[in-house]
């Protein structure tokens, strides 16, 4: 017969190994910070291409200084609002 405390329980546990089919000898492989560096640098070129080839095509002035004011006014404002529904919609699942 066991007897316990009426203040603290016993919560029987069963734990089991987890099976690691990695083969011997080889580590975890972790992202190549070069790799990644030149892939995030080649986004960000084709971005500027992109954005630069808009910017030709969409006149908001005469001014080219006037005219990239306009256009990463514009993308600032877009990804502003998507950060903040963002987090609003994922403070509101909490």
């Amino acid at each position: 017969m066991r007897i316990s405390n009426i203040n603290s329980f016993y919560t029987p546990q069963n734990f089991c190994a987890v099976k690691n089919n990695t083969p011997k000898g080889t580590a975890l492989t972790h992202p190549n910070p070069v790799k990644s560096g030149l892939a995030t640098a080649a986004g960000w070129f084709g971005f500027g291409i992109g954005l630069d080839y808009l910017s030709r095509k969409v006149k908001f002035s005469s001014s080219p200084t006037k005219n990239s004011f306009a256009i990463n006014a514009i993308l600032a404002l877009g990804a502003g609002t998507y950060t903040s529904v963002n987090t609003l919609v994922k403070k509101s699942d909490k």
